[in-house]
């Protein structure tokens, strides 16, 4: 069935565009009046200022102010938050739990005073993830009108513009770092590549399946890279918190994995998008059950991908099975946040790189992240999961399929070959 004789023709690019226009329009206009009433002490809507970013602020005054190895002290940062935000719940504290060399990064930001602070980093996380794009598009190649397309629904879009750059959240960071990851790719520098994503080893959870994909698509010059700079990482934050705070980072890991693996309130499930989170909303009466169904859909997820790395020429880039694991690194994770989920704009745009992404997939993808968070919470499904995990199933079986009938056809082939030349053999 046509599914334009249904709803109508697809939204074009001007009503793209109008839509991206509408969005930022609200979304700046909110972020200006929060600043306003955060400037005179008062919170919007219920909402101290800055989000989350109160938690990177006060990283950075305990490294200006403490012992370095104190980032990790719950009740001395939770003190800190909530003298430097008296707007913030009495009940509320947010755990640092990144690794210790990206500590440094708000180290800047905390010389100044709070509301200061939070508007210097607006301007930074814009212009970094502003940054990112624009590289990303470039290094994709594609053309004026979808990077201006892609552009304004990039920056339109919720978990990127409430959720991370209103929310204080610092994926731009992990967005830009992807993006540059790609450049190395596409120049050929693939252990410079390695080594840019092991900067991305503050948010472990971000790697560890791309990681474990290039092992399997036998990519040994971009993991030499990425062992390099895991190495660099490890003597960063050893210089930066000492052996101390790293042991304290490892037990911050713990925590919160704890909390992660731990069925929780459908308001706050409703704020991640990883499968683990997804199972516990749609199955919430049964903990256990939604444990054991995680880790099957996991495993079957992560052999199937595996195996299309395994199949794939070590030499060839093949962007669309890179977009794959982007959104599989999204879904099939223990912990995925909804402000991560801005790399999928990385995704959307790799498989853009050789016309893979239809105007279905680029509208469900944009709407769906307006809805999900309420319809995670009152009806118990992580819409957002299944948009991502589709996406990433239709991009892989695009890119899979192929690669079997040619690793099958290859067999064959040498199967062939291999007898004739024993046939020859026997005859002489």
């Amino acid at each position: 069935m046509n599914l334009s004789s249904v709803f109508g023709p697809m939204p074009g690019r001007r009503e793209a565009h109008a839509i991206a226009g509408m969005a930022l329009i609200i979304g700046v206009t909110l972020c200006a009046v929060s600043v306003w009433l955060g400037f005179e002490g008062r919170s919007f809507m219920g909402r101290p200022l800055g989000g989350d970013f109160i938690e990177f602020y006060t990283i950075g005054k305990v490294l200006n102010n403490h012992t370095p190895a104190r980032i990790y002290d719950l009740r001395l940062t939770t003190a800190l938050q909530h003298e430097y935000l008296p707007t913030m719940s009495e009940t509320q504290m947010l755990v640092f739990g990144q690794a210790p060399f990206i500590a440094s990064l708000f180290r800047p930001f905390s010389l100044l005073p709070y509301a200061w602070a939070y508007l210097a980093w607006l301007v930074f996380s814009a212009g970094l993830y502003a940054a990112g794009l624009a590289l990303l598009f470039r290094t994709l190649g594609l053309d004026p009108r979808d990077r201006k397309t892609g552009f304004l629904l990039a920056v339109s879009m919720t978990p990127f513009l409430f959720e991370t750059w209103i929310g204080g959240q610092m994926s731009v960071v992990v967005f830009f770092i992807w993006a540059l990851f790609f450049w190395f790719l596409k120049k050929d520098r693939r252990f410079l590549a390695g080594v840019v994503m092991a900067l991305c080893l503050f948010k472990p959870t971000l790697v560890a399946m791309p990681v474990l994909m290039l092992i399997a698509g036998r990519r040994w010059r971009v993991l030499c890279g990425f062992v390099s700079g895991a190495a660099a990482t490890v003597l960063l934050s050893l210089g930066t918190v000492g052996a101390d705070g790293c042991r304290a980072w490892m037990e911050a890991l713990a925590l919160n994995e704890n909390a992660a693996a731990k069925a929780g309130e459908a308001w706050h499930l409703a704020k991640y998008v990883d499968i683990l989170a997804f199972c516990h909303l749609l199955i919430s009466r049964w903990p256990v059950a939604a444990d054991v169904m995680a880790i099957l859909v996991f495993i079957g997820a992560v052999a199937w991908l595996a195996s299309a790395w395994w199949r794939s020429d070590p030499r060839e880039l093949n962007w669309p099975l890179w977009s794959a694991t982007v959104c599989f690194t999204l879904v099939f994770n223990a912990y995925t946040p909804i402000y991560d989920s801005i790399l999928l704009i990385c995704a959307v745009a790799l498989a853009a790189s050789v016309r893979w992404v239809s105007p279905g997939w680029l509208l469900t993808l944009y709407l769906v992240p307006w809805i999900t968070q309420s319809f995670a919470e009152f009806l118990h499904f992580q819409g957002m999961t299944v948009a991502l995990g589709g996406f990433g199933i239709a991009t892989l079986a695009k890119t899979a399929m192929p690669q079997l009938r040619q690793f099958r056809r290859e067999r064959a082939e040498g199967t062939m070959t291999s007898t004739c030349t024993t046939a020859g053999n026997e005859a002489i």
